[in-house]
């Protein structure tokens, strides 16, 4: 137990030589008692530390290694702790799809844990990653709603305590770089302020503090100021051993000394810049050799399942020279088995939806600017077939649509929406004729009837 909280100050800190040297003698203490538990938060730990080096075919290795020991644990924050972190390894090489369905999966799964602090916690963890990848898709949209939903979720909590303080400074910190992507200077200074303001120190993870800060800077023309930020969290940055970011910040302070004239500088770091890069493409490379496996490993694994299970069957049936009516009889229980499958995948569907469905619906409600990027990822095909009809919807035109598709009356969307009720209705009668609804048919149901179509 000393170790696990040494191990957790460590990992605060960055110290990733010292963490990973900590875990193999976890490691190797808890099989020598056989403690799975330890085991598992050992390999967990291990795939962590090769993570955040960058070398995901390692940290794929130790995740394996747990994936084996959790069926003698039994403890679904472990499985959703493996799902976030093989999202990390697939986001780490591009695979962002892949990534965000381990994540999707997990807002699923964290409604089993039973301690209300631990599932904010999953919650939150798992809303800031869907975020990462969104952000490297260019998703920036998407990006923020799911940072600002995880900021919302940890600030639930009464007791603010350093965990939860660590993931409120990263939601801040990573809306601040969407908003530098957006080249939204004013609002990436507004979160760095607010991450900045929050008593959490994030040790060698500070790097992104000042790489955000310098880019201010840099935005602002203050470059002096900018190189500054840089270097020191190049600093950081090395300790922690993030090569991808360090490659970053040397193409960073090349271009701001370019900026400012220094020749020789913004040389001298370029130079840095493509040796490192090169570095890494040769470990992507082998990375994504190794993942692609894996993902290979995983879609079969349901045949090797399905291959096993008629090769006992048949054994089974030699040994006990079962008769038509026994094969009848376990090909009912076979039936009755996959469609008790089926009810419980329907009911969490269900669930699913129904949770989206109250959230889309409160975000109307607020009349919230997220509103038409969350109607568009659960409805995903309801605006491609308005604009299929009509192509020069506008974007409050097709809000308006969402609004009727989720049935509010005229009422509702003068109220929340901030017009008249008579506004409302010149609306919908314009809608009428640019989609050739026929004057016979009720709107609501022809919004309700197009998404089935």
């Amino acid at each position: 137990d000393k170790k696990l909280k040494n191990a957790e100050t460590l990992f605060s800190k960055g110290q990733t030589d010292d963490y990973i040297k900590l875990s193999l003698s976890i490691l190797e203490d808890s099989k020598s008692i056989n403690y799975s538990k330890g085991k598992v938060i050992a390999y967990y730990s291990l795939a962590i530390a090769y993570n955040w080096m960058y070398k995901y075919n390692r940290s794929n290795y130790y995740l394996k290694l747990m994936g084996s020991e959790l069926k003698n644990v039994h403890e679904d924050d472990e499985e959703i702790a493996m799902n976030i972190l093989y999202s990390n390894n697939y986001c780490g090489i591009n695979m962002y799809d892949e990534a965000l369905k381990k994540l999707k999966k997990n807002l699923s799964l964290v409604y089993r844990v039973k301690t209300d602090s631990n599932r904010c916690y999953i919650k939150s963890l798992t809303m800031l990653d869907i975020a990462k990848n969104y952000y490297k898709k260019e998703d920036y949209d998407s990006a923020t709603y799911y940072n600002k939903r995880a900021i919302e979720e940890l600030k639930t909590q009464k007791k603010m305590n350093s965990i939860f303080g660590t993931n409120l400074k990263i939601g801040f910190l990573n809306l601040a770089e969407v908003k530098i992507s957006e080249n939204k200077v004013d609002s990436a200074e507004f979160y760095l302020k607010s991450a900045q303001a929050l008593p959490v120190r994030l040790g060698n993870h500070e790097y992104q503090t000042f790489k955000i800060s310098g880019q201010i800077h840099e935005a602002k023309k203050e470059y002096d100021l900018a190189i500054q930020d840089y270097i020191r969290s190049t600093e950081l940055a090395k300790k922690s051993k993030n090569i991808k970011k360090v490659a970053e910040l040397y193409s960073l302070l090349s271009q701001t000394y370019e900026s400012t004239g220094q020749k020789d500088a913004s040389k001298a770091y370029l130079i840095k810049y493509k040796a490192l890069n090169d570095s890494i493409k040769v470990m992507e490379v082998k990375n994504l050799e190794d993942t692609v496996e894996l993902l290979i490993e995983e879609k079969q694994k349901p045949l090797k399942s399905k291959n096993n299970f008629l090769f006992y069957g048949i054994l089974i049936g030699i040994m006990l020279v079962a008769s038509s009516i026994l094969f009848i009889f376990v090909r009912i229980r076979h039936k009755d088995k996959m469609l008790n499958i089926k009810e419980q995948e329907a009911k969490v569907l269900n669930q699913r939806l129904n949770f989206a469905f109250e959230e889309v619906i409160q975000l109307a409600k607020n009349n919230d600017s997220e509103f038409y990027t969350r109607f568009e990822e659960v409805y995903p095909a309801f605006f491609a077939k308005l604009l299929a009809i009509e192509p020069e919807l506008q974007r409050s035109e097709l809000k308006f649509c969402a609004l009727l598709f989720l049935n509010f009356s005229t009422k509702d969307i003068a109220t929340y929406t901030f017009v008249q009720p008579q506004s409302v209705q010149t609306r919908k009668n314009r809608l009428r004729k640019r989609l050739n609804i026929p004057s016979d048919q009720d709107i609501y149901t022809w919004m309700k009837n197009i998404d089935g179509r």
